[in-house]
């Protein structure tokens, strides 16, 4: 065979024919699984089931232990929790009970006294209820010893310190943000940014050991300032905080309604009238020579206390 090309030469060519001729243009049979091979195969499915479900049923029975078991500890440590929690309660209640001691031995008054905290303390929970666990002694001691009312202590404490979360509250136990000016506080200060009319300043402020010395130390700051004389002793803790604002306690128009809404969240207005069942208990009568005109500078400035 010879095909043209442009040079006109012949050249020789490869004739394919006869391989195509050869070429099979039928399909070889598919091969069959042969019965050992069959065995084999169904014998894997089978161990791969098994092996399956006792891998299911194994992983399914790890994990209601491990359920189990921490349903356990998480119901341990609730129980503790709770145990703690009552223990505290207990021990604020005792604490309480002390106090009223201090003033009249009254079942009543006593009674009284738990149905007014509980009241308190159901308004909060967490922090929070914490916070007044461990405020409401230390208030009470202030209002029995004092005549400054528990209402108004507590909830200038909760503004001024956050439920004691504030820097100042946990760094110098500080709860009311007094200052430590020179002239009037020869302990230890902590230098802290604040605000003074809004504006961003530093001062320094009076540090305490403890919450028992930050509200005493409190107590002894009005006390030892005549200009808030007129507040002690009065029926209300809203009485008292307008006595003490009028006597220039704060410039700031917006703490007597904060202050005021304090009260009414946790029921703190409760508290004013705690002590004062007894008609022998040194409260009830500093309030009652107060009311009836008898109270002099002395009465005012040291408030009887208890025997």
């Amino acid at each position: 065979m010879s095909y043209w090309s442009p040079n006109k030469k012949q050249q020789p060519i490869v004739d394919l024919m006869p391989l195509i001729a050869m070429k099979r243009f039928h399909k070889e049979p598919k091969k069959r699984i042969g019965l050992w091979s069959t065995l084999i195969v169904s014998n894997a499915l089978w161990i791969s089931v098994a092996c399956t479900l006792w891998g299911t049923t194994w992983a399914s029975s790890k994990m209601s232990v491990f359920l189990t078991e921490f349903y356990a500890k998480e119901r341990n440590k609730w129980a503790q929790i709770q145990t703690e929690k009552d223990q505290q309660l207990e021990s604020l209640n005792n604490q309480i009970v002390r106090l009223v001691g201090l003033q009249t031995s009254s079942p009543d008054d006593v009674l009284q006294l738990a149905k007014k905290i509980s009241t308190v303390l159901d308004t909060a929970n967490g922090a929070k209820r914490q916070f007044l666990e461990q405020a409401l002694p230390e208030a009470i001691r202030i209002q029995v010893q004092y005549g400054i009312p528990a209402s108004v202590t507590i909830s200038q404490a909760i503004y001024e310190s956050g439920y004691g979360q504030s820097d100042l509250a946990k760094e110098a136990h500080n709860y009311f943000g007094m200052k430590a000016f020179a002239e009037s506080w020869k302990g230890d200060s902590i230098n802290m940014p604040t605000k003074d009319l809004g504006v961003a300043t530093r001062a320094n402020f009076r540090v305490y050991k403890d919450m028992s010395s930050g509200f005493q130390g409190y107590a002894d700051f009005l006390k030892a300032n005549d200009r808030y004389r007129a507040a002690f002793y009065t029926k209300s803790g809203e009485a008292f905080l307008s006595r003490i604002l009028a006597a220039g306690y704060c410039p700031d128009s917006s703490y007597a309604p904060a202050i005021k809404t304090i009260m009414q969240r946790h029921n703190l207005e409760e508290l004013d009238d705690l002590l004062k069942q007894g008609s022998n208990a040194p409260y009830q009568v500093a309030l009652n020579k107060k009311t009836s005109g008898d109270t002099g500078a002395n009465d005012k400035t040291n408030p009887p206390t208890a025997n």
